[in-house]
């Protein structure tokens, strides 16, 4: 019998090419020993499982921040965040600290939900609704659906029936009045532009008019449910690699209860060979496989660290731009990657993310060194005038850091800040106060960070945030 090949699969090959971080498959070669064919098989698999990790990535830390945030808020349920995000906000990773969150997380076997939210004027206003995978399927606010009163039907996969009396049209692009779900669990993001402390509490009045509520009836047939949550013992969203094999039993677990989509079948019916199906428990099955999945844990998981470490593949110093996030296909490397870095990130044309590690001489950033970055007068972040910008500093593990003054971001709401004679704007970074003052400094800390730049409602989409210089 001839020597056989494993293809590689498509997630694999992307690694491999794109992010240059994948060696080439080891193939078995004709007429080698026994134990080295094995070794290589072995091997093989192992690279399957990585697959496999990098895939249920996005949907494992989506389910975990689920069983957290739901073991305090009821499912089906909207919560407003009455107050700004700070360094104690650590169940999302990279807050904003622009907008009032409010969040829900959808069971849509219990049937259709309505949303309603009053006439929001000139504020800027968004409910971003995500599918279990990080997929945004729909956005309902103040670019896409305006900011006169209204309401939505949000309605499981398959679903039939007519709309309530008060659901709007004018979500989905041929007018009907629902937005469906591509999967039973979903997770609603809402976000309300703060533009000044003096203006918190006339955002906090327009959050407690959003209204969201079951309306029934129950679909007949459903899938069955996400597994019930361990309150206190939930693993943390920010240490999926830790679980090793057993990171693919909550891969499972989301499987049986969110069918994929058809188009990831290639890949599924690949790690099927190592027991990862719905609703199994592919930790517990045939040791070898066990010993790939743990392996693919470990491979996976250093495919993402050096993918994210690489940055930006421009001049020392340029900004990685979350440019296709929201929408990924069957780009499975993307959607983890963006889950690490920035999980529940929206579209590009509802917000571009830009992202920097390092400085003009590729040294990664620290507060103790000190920065500058400036921007041209003419060269400012483009959104349109219903949008906002900012730059929030993180720390490595992308949450805020605390500092003295409890700032966390420049934007174009920051009051007080000093233009130059040409209208341009210089911000200092930096563990102590720069010699200017306080009023354009955006305190570090003394080690390492990152910096997040946020342009919501972008007009130029090419457009890259200036370098970031250390400091004369």
């Amino acid at each position: 019998m001839g020597c056989e090949v494993r293809r590689r699969s498509f997630i694999r090959m992307v690694a491999a090419t794109t992010a240059g971080i994948l060696g080439a498959a080891m193939i078995a070669a004709c007429g080698s020993s026994p134990e080295d064919a094995a070794a290589t098989e072995q091997r093989d698999r192992a690279e399957t499982a990585a697959d496999g990790f990098v895939y249920g990535y996005a949907p494992v830390v989506l389910t975990r921040t689920r069983a957290n945030m739901t073991c305090l808020l009821p499912i089906n349920q909207l919560y407003n965040q009455p107050q700004m995000s700070g360094p104690d906000s650590r169940t999302v990773v990279a807050p904003n600290v622009d907008t009032l969150y409010s969040v829900a997380w959808l069971d849509l076997r219990s049937g259709p939900i309505l949303l309603a939210h009053p006439d929001m004027g000139e504020r800027y206003f968004g409910f971003q609704l995500l599918d279990i995978y990080s997929n945004v399927f729909a956005n309902i606010g103040t670019r896409e659906t305006g900011s006169s009163a209204g309401s939505f039907l949000i309605v499981p996969p398959g679903w039939t029936g007519l709309a309530p009396d008060g659901a709007a049209a004018a979500v989905t692009p041929d007018g009907t009045a629902v937005v469906e779900s591509p999967t039973w669990d979903a997770w609603m993001i809402g976000r309300t532009l703060v533009e000044s402390m003096d203006d918190q509490p006339a955002a906090q009045a327009a959050q407690k008019q959003y209204s969201m509520r079951v309306v029934g009836p129950a679909p007949t047939t459903t899938p069955p449910p996400l597994p019930p949550n361990d309150c206190g013992n939930n693993p943390a969203p920010q240490a999926v690699a830790a679980s090793g094999p057993e990171f693919f039993d909550e891969l499972a677990a989301v499987l049986a209860a969110n069918p994929a989509p058809e188009a990831d079948a290639p890949l599924l019916d690949e790690i099927a060979q190592l027991g990862v199906t719905p609703g199994a428990t592919p930790s517990t099955g045939d040791p070898e496989d066990v010993a790939a999945l743990a392996s693919g844990v470990e491979i996976g998981g250093q495919r993402l660290d050096d993918l994210i470490a690489e940055g930006s593949d421009g001049p020392a110093g340029s900004w990685t731009s979350l440019e296709d996030a929201g929408r990924y296909g069957t780009d499975y490397l993307h959607r983890a990657t963006v889950a690490k870095i920035g999980l529940g990130a929206n579209v590009p044309e509802e917000s571009m993310y830009h992202v920097t590690r390092e400085d003009t001489d590729g040294e990664t950033l620290r507060g103790s060194t000190g920065y500058a970055l400036h921007f041209d007068a003419d060269q400012l972040p483009p959104v349109d005038p219903r949008g906002f910008w900012s730059i929030t500093l993180y720390g490595p593990d992308m949450f805020l850091v605390p500092n003295s003054i409890a700032r966390y971001a420049i934007g174009d709401r920051t009051p007080g800040l000093v233009r130059g004679d040409d209208g341009s704007l210089d911000v200092w970074i930096s563990s102590s106060p720069p010699p200017e003052g306080r009023t354009n400094w955006l305190p570090a800390p003394e080690g390492e960070f990152v910096l997040m730049l946020r342009a919501y409602l972008p007009t130029d989409r090419s457009w890259s945030p200036p370098v970031v210089q250390p400091a004369e």
